[in-house]
């Protein structure tokens, strides 16, 4: 019963911390409006998604700084301060006047808000899926770890929900506010829930070190750092393509109206969440490496007929509700996953830091710039396909390094 509850409460608590953090993504188009304004829509565009990717490229700085306060004061102690800072800076974002209002400021407070979640979010993530982890032991840890990356997805699917809502054209104008007024109350909850948990019996036992710095963290663990890097990233390029990337694509490239888009993503969205701890059940039933490359093969052959539906059903919303459940399943496959491929590759005494900045670091950097990459590219080209040549590419990656980084911690 005690583990079922840790389960539950770090299900909750990441759920909530996501539900901020997805928020921006979603309601990219009206922020960049209100804060990033400009005659030219994709320039407008590729500003408000600057913002976007700022969050992402802090996620390794959170990393370290939490990192080292899991490692060496204790996972629930990281956690806890995670959760109540994320609600801070939405609640500045709702509340924030536009660009017409304080001018510069705006487009200022909108960038610092997004600095203080991303550093949130990479002592956040990981830390979650560790301290649930950490509990569980050996009991099915790839489920564990695969509920705790659908919890994500609980959060991204309210804040896509509320988007759609408050983006009606029978809303009023104001209403896009709301859905982050509720972040912020929804993060108070997180933090009187993580309260009331107890420390990882593997973290209690151990005297906590000094820790290490990044370099010395690179240079003594430099396989799993890679392995871990590579994951993170391959994981960022496909998440982010469907969280934060696939509304514009839709909405801009396929000429979906938005709310309808937001809508129907909301499917990619529901296979991601419900896959993730399916396919970490698959995953302790056939071994880490055996899976996870397995699943990458599977995307590579995979991903670009499943672009080929997306642009032959452009501006016909009704056809798409496949593609965008195979591509949920996709994400699925390395995101669920993820936390059990990457659990065992530190020690317990360098696990938060070790774990969470080199996946945050890899998630932060290509998942941060995966949408505006994905605009450039078809900007630039004027191919659609883009997207499944971007994904095969990390696809590719991430088998070599399996192949090139194998160690007996991957099964």
């Amino acid at each position: 019963m005690k583990k079922a509850r840790v389960i539950a409460a770090s299900f909750i608590g990441n759920a909530l911390e996501f539900y901020d953090f997805t928020l921006y993504g979603v309601m990219s188009f009206i922020l960049a409006k209100h804060f990033f304004p400009s005659e030219n829509e994709f320039v407008s565009l590729i500003n408000s998604f600057g913002a976007f990717a700022v969050g992402y490229l802090m996620r390794p700085f959170g990393a370290l700084v939490f990192g080292y306060i899991g490692d060496k004061f204790g996972r629930k102690k990281a956690l806890s301060t995670t959760i109540i800072l994320m609600g801070l800076p939405t609640l500045v974002i709702g509340c924030l006047p536009g660009y017409e209002t304080i001018g510069i400021l705006a487009p200022i407070i909108i960038i610092l808000s997004r600095l203080v979640q991303g550093i949130c979010t990479g002592g956040e993530y990981n830390g979650a899926a560790i301290f649930a982890l950490e509990h569980v032991g050996k009991n099915y840890p790839s489920f564990t770890g695969g509920l705790i990356s659908g919890s994500c997805v609980v959060g991204a699917i309210l804040a896509t929900s509320l988007g759609a809502y408050v983006t009606k054209p029978t809303m009023p104008e104001w209403a896009w506010r709301i859905p982050f007024f509720l972040g912020a109350i929804i993060s108070l909850l997180g933090y009187f829930i993580r309260k009331k948990l107890s420390e990882t019996p593997e973290f209690k036992k151990i005297t906590p070190s000094k820790g290490l710095n990044f370099l010395e963290l690179i240079s003594t663990y430099y396989k799993p750092f890679i392995s871990s890097f590579v994951i993170g990233s391959f994981n960022g390029a496909l998440t982010y393509t469907l969280f934060a990337f696939l509304n514009v694509y839709l909405h801009k490239y396929l000429n979906i109206p938005l709310n309808e888009a937001m809508q129907n993503n909301l499917y990619g969205l529901a296979a991601f969440m419900l896959g993730c701890p399916l396919m970490g059940f698959m995953m302790d039933k056939i071994g880490r490496r055996r899976f996870i490359t397995l699943a990458s093969l599977i995307i590579l052959g995979g991903v670009y007929p499943l672009f080929i539906a997306y642009t032959s059903n452009a501006g016909n919303i009704g056809n798409l509700w496949l593609p965008q459940i195979i591509l949920g399943l996709f994400v699925a496959s390395i995101a669920g996953t993820a936390h059990g491929f990457i659990q065992n590759l530190f020690p317990t005494k360098h696990r938060y830091k070790g774990v969470s900045f080199s996946f945050s670091l890899g998630i932060g950097v290509v998942g941060g710039i995966t949408p505006i990459i994905l605009l450039k590219l078809i900007n630039h080209t004027n191919d659609l396909l883009m997207p499944a040549y971007y994904i095969a590419f990390w696809g590719i990656v991430m088998l070599f390094t399996l192949w090139a980084c194998r160690s007996k911690y991957y099964d």
